[in-house]
């Protein structure tokens, strides 16, 4: 017979129990990652985007004139 067949109903509670916790937890975690993400990386991705791009635009017109 398979193994969870045999194991009682309480324990097969308290299993689920565990893997719902264990899932929250990552959840959260991944969660925590995305918001941190959001809070961190795009501001100073733009930030790094507009640098670029005004220096870009300062050395192309520093390229024509003498």
């Amino acid at each position: 017979m398979d193994k969870l067949q045999q194991q009682s109903p309480i324990v097969k509670i308290l299993a689920f129990i565990g893997f719902l916790l264990v899932a929250s937890f990552l959840l959260n975690l991944v969660g925590g990652l995305i918001g941190l993400v959001f809070r961190w990386a795009i501001p100073v991705a733009i930030v790094y985007f507009i640098y670029r791009w005004l220096t870009n635009r300062s050395q192309s017109n520093n390229r024509y004139t003498r």
